[in-house]
């Protein structure tokens, strides 16, 4: 009975979408909306969209153009749409673009020799060894012999020999600061790494979040003048929920500042984004990490997932399910939207239990959560045990994984378990042996040092510049 109203819930949902496109305006020739767009404004999954519009295929009513979209009517007249084909110079500078995004290349390294990459690209030598000219004599590349480098130098104060970087983090209220995720050590350990090997000199300030006061690690207030030979900025604004005062504070720096921007997109203030000196990086927030995650899944044959978030009142769960939506895949989603994150779950045990047990008793409610999403699951998809399970993150992979094994609960017999896949990369991805997807953290600091040593136009085509991540097989 259950699965007959379930097919009879999503043929009206089905219904009501095609019913949606044909009350739109429109002409033959005309493109629909992107599958994206119908996510968005019809509010279901990328499966129901994409039969919704199979269904209007079937009855001619549209017509679909590989690499190109949907558009309406039976034919399309070969004149209504131009051919447009990238060129090998287009192509060639995407693919080079996508290399740095990703760390495959690097500003603290030689390029790789120019037979590697042009077969890396599969053009001719010839035709990459203009392209990388061409850089050159835009000033991003140098040329020494035939081995090209990124243009960098570092940035000095002749009065001291190691040029001070300002480097701000959160903090309490008197300055000390404990790391809430392997993520955010990854990141401080990176940034001193990089900067001892550059010969910079780190002062860590810290950001407190209740008081918006810039202080030093012994919880004295500073301000920005009492810097007068720093040469730059990094500010981490992870966790940093009033992050205006920290941007504030250098306001008026006249030296580059590095922004690692942990919150969502369309929220950066844009006094800052149009500053020339300042740039904006992001590499966890926005729908890339789930198309990427997505393409993963499709090279390997997977079309249809489940995905599970018990953190849905976030924008970066939201933004990882429309990612995996328009990747290509089918996904049924599973989430929880009460809250925003694990520390959410963290902030209730602090107010119920004694210190030492917090760790414990937010895991516990976490699993409460999940039990029931996956119970759901389960009953939804009885015909289908061996669609991947999607996890927004390795915590929620590890408590489902804890879940099979503990028969007790009545989950799901291990030999009938889910194959799990998340976001993170962390430790406990490892120890599990499951694929997840990294943020890519090192590439993320040194592009900020590059961006800080060597202010291009690299980075001012973008207003906030994204690091690409990859999942990680173990």
């Amino acid at each position: 009975m259950f699965l007959r109203f379930e097919k009879s819930y999503l043929n009206s949902v089905k219904n009501r979408i095609k019913q949606f496109l044909l009350e739109q305006p429109h002409k033959d020739g005309d493109r629909l909306p992107s599958i994206r767009d119908i996510i968005k404004i019809c509010r279901t999954s990328s499966g129901t969209v994409q039969s919704a519009l199979k269904e209007l295929t079937d009855e001619e009513k549209i017509c679909k153009i590989h690499g190109k979209g949907c558009f309406w009517g039976k034919t399309l007249a070969k004149s209504v749409i131009p051919m447009v084909r990238e060129t090998v110079a287009e192509r060639l500078s995407n693919a080079f673009d996508q290399d740095f995004e990703k760390g495959v290349i690097t500003p603290s390294k030689p390029l790789p020799q120019s037979k590697e990459l042009a077969v890396r690209y599969n053009v001719s030598l010839n035709t990459l060894r203009k392209f990388l000219d061409g850089k050159v004599s835009i000033g991003i590349l140098k040329k020494s012999g035939r081995q090209y480098f990124f243009s960098r130098n570092r940035i000095v104060n002749d009065s001291n020999p190691l040029s001070e970087l300002i480097f701000v983090t959160r903090c309490n209220s008197w300055g000390g600061f404990t790391p809430e995720s392997e993520r955010e050590l990854d990141f401080l350990r990176l940034v001193y790494k990089k900067a001892g090997a550059n010969r910079y000199k780190l002062t860590l300030l810290g950001i407190n979040d209740e008081t918006g006061k810039i202080v030093d690690r012994s919880g004295n207030e500073r301000r920005l003048s009492d810097f007068p030979n720093a040469v730059g900025a990094i500010l981490s604004t992870l966790l940093v929920q009033r992050f205006q005062p920290l941007l504030n504070f250098f306001a008026g720096a006249k030296f580059p500042v590095a922004v690692w921007w942990e919150h969502p997109e369309d929220v950066a203030p844009k006094t800052f984004l149009r500053k020339l000196n300042w740039t904006f990086f992001n590499s966890t927030f926005g729908e890339k990490p789930g198309q990427e995650t997505g393409r993963y899944l499709m090279s390997q044959g997977v079309k249809e997932i489940n995905y599970f978030s018990p953190y849905h009142n976030s924008s970066w769960s939201k933004d990882r399910l429309i990612g995996l939506e328009t990747s290509g895949l089918q996904v049924h989603s599973y989430v929880d939207d009460e809250f925003a994150s694990p520390w959410d779950y963290k902030e209730i045990a602090r107010k119920k239990v004694e210190k030492h047990s917090v760790e414990t008793f937010a895991r516990t409610l976490e699993k409460e959560k999940l039990a029931n999403l996956a119970k759901q699951a389960l009953a939804e998809r009885q015909g289908k045990p061996n669609i991947p399970w999607v996890c927004v993150n390795d915590e929620v992979a590890s408590i489902l994984m804890e879940m099979v094994e503990e028969q007790p609960m009545g989950f799901v017999p291990p030999e009938v378990g889910p194959t799990l896949i998340a976001f993170d990369n962390s430790i406990e991805s490892y120890l599990m042996r499951l694929p997840s997807y990294d943020f890519n953290t090192e590439a993320l600091v040194e592009q900020i040092f590059y961006s800080l040593s060597c202010p291009s136009d690299y980075y001012n085509k973008k207003k906030i510049h994204h690091i690409l991540g990859n999942v990680v097989e173990k």
